[in-house]
């Protein structure tokens, strides 16, 4: 860790309060070349801050992150219990002492008397009104927020908060700094509770905590959907019990009453009173086996028992509110979740992701149900849905997006910005895979192919059905072996061989019934995505043909058990297809959009060259079974001249059970 250039005019910094937040940023500044006096009101909490600086001072040395040597950093620390003359010479002061408004404000009207005209005072609260605590003293001007995340010397931001009567250049020295500190910051404009972060926080924090209290879901389902699905390092929960459910408590208690609209949580408050603070007393929404750091178990399997949507909806209000009311920028308050929180992305593009309109859809619902003003949409909201900036799927929302639809016939393609959608649309049919369908497939999965900016490609089909297999009224029409010859060597077979060498991920997102050649494509597909909703079965030979891909490619691969189903042709669940090894994830239905896309977002984490080149593996695995393969289409076409597939055509167009005539 080099050291960074010193602010011009600050030299000796004050910081109150010896605490992990008090003595992590007098490290900070110490390391810096800042002169730091560590104040607090006994000896024995700044010897304590003092060894704990050392300590960290030492392993950063050993490690070669200190440009000079741990004795020199050490030497610009001193420590004192008389606050007043602690500021005497300092050029800034940073308090960080226990988070109660008459205790700082005493403090401060104590420092206010003893400091230079000219030096700065900052508060590291989190939820005080920065405003009222700058009245205690004679400059409100050289008054100013300054956040720091704990631990604040590996957090990379703070929040910078502008008081009433902060002037520009308290506001720029505070920024400089910062960066001196080697810190990002964010600005808030606007003394509101909570701030940015914690207010965007409060939000999830509450939604999660609710979704517990009111039964919709258990505390790991809410913790793995947001570990596993939106990409948090930490489940919600799994943090407030981190934090201190306490913390949490007290810290939104100071937030209401400062007029934060929000109704506190039974929950919450219940076990607040009972004592069940989180891990540091053994037990808050999690038990924990006895003292020190311990992560409680987060299963992946539990993560599609809740939507992601649900859950942020409300910070996405509460971003809107901050965006409306000019209290933050969108790209402070992107950077203030990714940073401050260690989000995957930023929550106005998770927000676009969703799509506007089913945003305000979960907030007018969820205000409906509880009655609770705090999800009334806030206006900006209504606007984007109204102008009809969508998000992702419009090209326009919180950003703005690449985006393109072009119809290939019955088969729709549309580019949303990294990925496309592919749609199959005859929902009259079910989706049946005539000659027109399976040209637009081809024409669609070409485009996408030939689209640099797009990573991945997600399959669905329109209506209830994803695909109910090739169309059996176009079959019944073929004259001879020359027709049906051209319907699979012309049409299906460029799609199988298209998809099979496609170097891009193909994502299936399975909406409904899955039959025959529409659930032959799906044993191609790169991931499968199948809603609750949704059913599998290969019924050819119940009408006298056989499928070729399942019979070949799907035998080879899943083994037994999908010998015997492709044998009876039975129609199975989602979770029993999953048990075969065709699905990947089973989710309720309307997740089945977010759940595919969100395998996007994790493909696009990784090299498009190793993608590519994984595919390409995939393509030559398959090519193994090439020979079994085109035996199953030589049968195919036989089938197609034989007795037994015009017993079946006719008994499937007539909805009767065939009578077969022998071998």
């Amino acid at each position: 860790m080099s050291r960074s250039k010193k602010v011009e005019g600050i030299n000796h910094i004050a910081v109150f309060g010896a605490g992990t937040m008090g003595h992590g940023i007098a490290e900070l500044c110490a390391i810096v070349g800042y002169s730091v006096t560590i104040v607090d009101v006994k000896d024995e909490l700044l010897q304590k801050a003092v060894e704990k600086i050392g300590w960290s001072l030492k392993k950063l040395e050993n490690k070669g992150k200190l440009k000079e040597s741990y004795e020199s950093v050490m030497s610009r620390i001193k420590t004192t219990t008389d606050a007043e003359d602690a500021v005497k010479n300092a050029d800034y002061v940073i308090e960080a002492i226990v988070e109660r408004f008459d205790i700082k404000a005493e403090l401060f009207r104590k420092l206010d008397k003893a400091a230079k005209s000219e030096c700065i005072f900052a508060t590291n609260t989190s939820t005080l009104p920065i405003s009222e605590l700058a009245e205690t003293t004679s400059r409100p001007d050289r008054f100013i927020g300054l956040h720091f995340f704990n631990p604040p010397t590996l957090m990379p931001l703070v929040e910078i908060i502008k008081g009433k009567e902060t002037s520009g250049e308290t506001l720029e020295k505070t920024k400089e700094l910062a960066r001196s500190l080697r810190k990002d910051f964010v600005i808030v404009n606007k003394d509101v509770p909570g701030f940015l972060v914690n207010r965007i926080n409060l939000r999830v924090f509450m939604e999660a905590i609710r979704m517990v209290e009111w039964g919709e879901a258990e505390v790991e389902e809410v913790d793995a959907a947001a570990k596993y699905r939106l990409g948090m390092p930490m489940g919600v929960l799994e943090v407030v019990d981190f934090s201190g459910v306490d913390v949490v408590y007290y810290a939104s208690q100071a937030m209401k009453e400062r007029g934060f609209n929000f109704v506190q949580s039974e929950l919450l408050e219940k076990k607040f009173k009972a004592g069940e603070l989180g891990m540091k007393s053994g037990k808050g929404f999690y038990s924990y086996p006895g003292a020190g750091y311990f992560r409680p178990k987060i299963r992946r399997s539990k993560a599609y028992r809740i939507s992601p949507l649900k859950l942020m909806a409300p910070a996405t209000n509460e971003a809107a509110w901050l965006l409306r009311n000019g209290i933050a920028t969108k790209e402070d308050i992107e950077k203030a979740m990714k940073l401050g929180m260690n989000y995957s992305k930023g929550l106005l593009e998770m927000a676009d992701d969703f799509g506007i309109d089913r945003v305000v859809k979960v907030l007018k619902k969820r205000r409906e149900e509880t009655g609770y003003d705090e999800y009334e949409p806030d206006p900006l909201l209504k606007e984007m849905v109204k102008a009809g900036k969508l998000g992702k799927k419009s090209g326009e929302g919180f950003y703005q997006w690449k985006h393109e639809v072009v119809d290939f016939g019955p088969v729709r393609y549309e580019k949303r910005h990294d990925h496309a959608i592919i749609t199959m649309r005859r929902p009259e049919k079910l989706n049946a895979l005539n000659s027109e369908l399976w040209t637009g497939l081809l024409r669609a999965l070409e485009k996408a192919e030939s689209d640099a900016d797009v990573r991945a490609v997600i399959v669905t089909g329109e209506g209830r059905a994803f695909s109910a297999g090739d169309d059996i009224a176009e079959m019944f029409s073929w004259q001879d072996l020359a027709d049906a010859r051209d319907f699979f060597e012309k049409m299906a077979l460029p799609v199988v061989e298209k998809i099979i060498n496609f170097e891009k991920p193909i994502i299936s997102a399975v909406n409904g019934i899955a039959f025959g050649g529409g659930m032959e494509l799906n044993l191609l597909f790169d991931i499968v995505v199948a809603s609750d909703e949704a059913n599998f079965a290969v019924p050819e030979s119940r009408i006298g043909a056989l499928p070729p891909i399942a019979s070949s490619l799907g035998v080879a691969v899943l083994g037994k058990p999908f010998i015997e189903w492709v044998l009876t042709g039975e129609t199975i669940t989602p979770e029993e297809a999953k048990e075969l090894g065709i699905v990947n994830v089973v989710v309720p239905p309307d997740q089945l959009e977010d759940a595919a896309r969100e395998y996007v977002d994790k493909i696009a984490l990784s090299a498009p060259r190793s993608i590519t080149s994984v595919r390409k593996i995939i393509a030559e695995i398959y090519g193994i079974y090439s020979p079994s393969f085109k035996v199953a289409m030589r049968e195919i076409l036989l089938s197609t001249q034989l007795e037994d597939f015009k017993v079946g055509m006719r008994a499937f167009l007539k909805k009767r059970r065939p009578e077969w005539r022998g071998r």
